[in-house]
This record gives C-alpha cells, sequence and structure tokens, in this order.
C-alpha cells in the first residue's frame, strides 16, 4: 500500500474502508481529570456516560480524541490525535489507543484513499496506494494538476509542491524506519516509466533534511544518482528559495530551477519545478533529464514519488 501526504492545490475525496476495523481492535484509553478545549475540529454532543462517549469515538471514522464531563453528560469529539487540552475536575479525556503510522498498518483489503495516521503524536493525512507492483504499503503525491493511484502496493504519495513543512512530514514518517522511494512518471506523449531508490531517508532539521539514498531500478533512468558527481543528490541537504544549501556558489538553484529539491550544482531531475503545459525543454519546469538522453530538461507531464516502508 501507498500513502500519499495531501499538500494544497491538490482536492482528494477520503476513503475510509478498513479503518473500521483498526478502530474495533484498538480501542481507548482514559485520563481523569482533563478535558478538550474547543476547537473548529471539535463535535459536542451527549452521552448517558463516558463509555458510551468513547464509543460514539470509535465508531466516528474522523474521530481520534473525546473528552467527557460528569455533571453535564457533554461529549466532545476531536479529530485532532493530540488536541490543546486543559485541567477539569469532571473531565475525562479519551485518546484512541492505537493509530496506525504508515499504510502497512491498515488491515488486508484496505483500498485506496485518503487515511490518518499518527506521527510524533500528531495526525496527518496520507493517500495510500494499495496497488502498485512489489509494493505492500505506498505514502504518495503528485506533481502536476491531479493526484492519480492507478500505480500500485502500499506507498504513501510524498511529492507535491515540495516545501520545508512538507519535508519535515516525510522526515518524521521516515524516522527510525527503512523505506523504499519510487518516481512514477509521464511525459507528455502518455508514455510511463519509473525510477525506483531501494534505500532513502531525510534527516532532521537540524541536519537540514539531508537525503540518502541508494539503490537505483527502473526504466527512466537514474537521475538522482548520476555518475557525475556535482549531479549525485546522495547527501544532499534541502534547498528552497530562502535555504540556499546548494553547491552552486555562482546562483541559487531553488530560484532558477523554480522549486525545492536537493539541489547540487542544480539538478538533472526538478520534480517541483513550474508545471509547464507542453513538451518544449525548459530548466525551470519539471523535467527527468535521463528520460531522454538527447533532449536536456525533457519536460514531464506529472511525476509521482511514493515511498514504501521495508520489512
Amino acid at each position: 500500500m501507498f500513502l500519499i501526504i495531501i499538500i494544497y492545490g491538490v482536492v482528494i475525496y477520503p476513503i475510509c474502508h478498513g479503518i473500521s476495523q483498526i478502530k474495533k481492535e484498538k480501542l481507548f484509553t482514559t485520563e481523569a481529570g482533563k478535558r478538550i478545549v474547543s476547537s473548529l475540529s471539535t463535535i459536542t454532543t451527549t452521552t448517558a456516560s463516558s463509555t458510551a462517549c468513547a464509543s460514539l469515538c470509535t465508531s466516528d471514522k474522523d474521530c481520534m480524541t473525546a473528552s467527557y464531563f460528569n455533571i453535564s453528560k457533554q461529549c466532545k469529539l476531536d479529530s485532532d490525535c493530540n488536541p490543546t487540552t486543559e485541567n477539569w475536575q469532571n473531565g475525562i479525556l479519551i485518546r484512541l489507543k492505537t493509530i496506525p503510522s504508515d499504510c502497512s498498518e491498515f488491515p488486508d483489503g484496505t483500498i485506496d484513499g485518503v487515511y490518518t495516521i499518527s506521527i510524533n503524536n500528531d495526525c496527518i493525512d496520507v493517500y495510500c496506494d494499495t496497488k502498485t507492483t512489489d509494493a505492500d504499503s505506498m505514502i504518495s503525491a503528485e506533481t502536476g494538476e491531479i493526484i492519480s493511484s492507478d500505480s500500485s502496493g502500499e506507498y504513501i504519495n510524498i511529492v507535491s509542491l515540495f516545501d520545508i513543512y512538507v519535508t519535515d512530514k516525510i522526515s518524521n514518517i521516515l524516522n527510525g524506519k527503512s523505506y523504499s522511494l519510487r518516481s512514477d512518471l509521464e511525459d507528455w506523449y502518455g508514455e510511463r516509466r519509473y525510477a525506483q531508490y531501494e534505500t532513502f531517508s531525510i534527516a532532521d532539521e537540524s541536519a537540514e533534511y539531508q537525503l540518502t539514498l541508494a539503490g537505483y531500478s527502473g526504466d527512466a533512468g537514474d537521475s538522482m544518482l548520476d555518475s557525475y558527481q556535482p549531479l549525485n543528490l546522495n547527501g544532499q541537504r534541502f534547498s528552497t528559495k530562502d535555504r540556499d544549501n546548494d553547491d552552486d556558489t555562482g546562483g541559487q538553484c531553488a530560484l532558477t530551477q523554480k522549486g525545492g529539491w536537493w539541489y547540487k550544482w542544480c539538478t538533472y531531475s526538478n520534480p517541483n519545478g513550474l508545471y509547464l503545459l507542453g513538451t518544449e525543454p525548459d530548466h525551470s519546469g519539471i523535467y527527468w533529464c535521463t528520460w531522454n538522453a538527447s533532449i536536456p530538461f525533457y519536460r514531464m507531464k506529472s511525476v509521482t514519488m511514493k515511498i514504501k516502508r521495508l520489512p
């Protein structure tokens, strides 16, 4: 299964098949003397008991935490994994016991769609792709006009208008676990290819999201681990227009290539460049140079990057 992080500018309709089985199995924990502070994601109702309130939360696809007030019988359901709380004498805080941290933790038979996972006590919505060949669970996201789920496996779609916020979320997902990276590409003639890397990890913010990458396979060509060292991105730090970490002393790649990426002396791959219509090569557009060696900056219609947790 693949997992897709939802980024601004992209609309996906949530599909929650499989989450009910998770909730039936995980149940909940309670903490006396606390309640949830009202927020935009809170729904307030009344129930006969704290147990009934907890049951209501476990049966609601969006509920992650709840609180119950014994005197007024007030039950608050919240979609936040870690909502703001306060001490309250007659309050009871209810938390779902286990929230999946990856697409691979959802039950067999889970279909493609948007799901909530928990990373460092924070909830994020991701897209789980269950179909891609040789995949168990993938997180994924696409550069281009739309996100599609016609590839397969258990992947998380991760790259859609990459910025520091998104990179930080991905770093938290990857932290302490082994993942592979797969890029599904399509050009303007409708041809599709892929590039896969068996080892993929990103350091945290203190190390400026330094990239570790190895083990290429696929038919799109290797545009990230090129044998020409000035363009080999392994070990490179992440750059944006306000964080210049590239090796180009005479310029700033994030500005010239119009995106955020692990730029070195700029790059053979630019999945977060401008979305430009047509086939005319352009260094500021979305390109994958090794697709067509005779046409530099060969423009892509879409690039979908996905991560898969390894055993």
